[in-house]
Formats: C-alpha cells, sequence, structure tokens
C-alpha cells in the first residue's frame, strides 16, 4: 500500500456520516493542492456552510493527510 493509499484510508475512516469529500486539485496559480468537505445533510443556503472543511498541501499526499486529521477532530 502506498502513502496515498494509507492517506485515503484514514479519510474514509475518519469521515462521519452524511458528509461528502471532495477528490483533491491541483491549483496551479497557488501551486498547492486543495479539497474540501462538508456535511451533505446541513441544510442547504446561499453562502457558505457552517459546516464545511477545506485542506491543502504542498502535495496531494500532504493534502489528503490533512484532510484525514481535520475529519478525524469532528470524531
Amino acid at each position: 500500500m502506498t502513502d496515498l493509499e494509507a492517506a485515503w484510508d484514514d479519510v474514509h475512516e475518519n469521515t462521519p456520516e452524511g458528509w461528502y469529500v471532495g477528490r483533491p486539485g491541483y491549483e496551479e496559480r497557488h501551486d498547492q493542492w486543495s479539497m474540501c468537505a462538508f456535511d451533505s445533510t446541513e441544510k442547504a443556503i446561499v453562502g457558505k456552510r457552517s459546516r464545511e472543511w477545506t485542506s491543502v498541501g504542498q502535495t496531494e499526499l500532504e493534502c489528503v493527510r490533512e484532510m484525514a486529521r481535520c475529519l478525524g477532530e469532528l470524531r
């Protein structure tokens, strides 16, 4: 198993019920990776969700590990 696969396993393990986790994407203008997660059971309103996380990293691996850590804090 690669480090990236292990990080994704941590994300899946730490994701609370009802949450959606997006795929990481590379942002060229900022030279970083980012991904978001949110509580899909939260009532939709205009603007930013109150239960939403965004993680960033210099590499895809750093980004996914950061998301796993953030989601782990929710549990």
